[in-house]
């Protein structure tokens, strides 16, 4: 059972990463978005660093009010 639990999504990524991989490529539009500009390099860049503020900034804020209502 531990092996099975184990390997059995490993095959099954294996078998979609083989499934997208055989798929034709679609043609390039006007909405299609390119990956080798700055501006999807800008976007990303900033989507990492305010899902990393989103994730640290709660804690960050709690610690002064914790601190305020705490013992001394």
């Amino acid at each position: 059972l531990m092996m099975l639990s184990r390997f059995l999504p490993i095959v099954a990524i294996l078998f979609l990463a083989e499934n997208m991989g055989s798929k034709k490529k679609a043609a390039l539009s006007e909405g299609t978005l390119s990956t080798t500009n700055a501006t999807f390099v800008t976007m990303l860049i900033i989507v990492i660093v305010v899902i990393g503020a989103l994730s640290f900034l709660p804690a960050l804020a709690l610690g002064p009010i914790a601190d305020f209502f705490s013992i001394k």
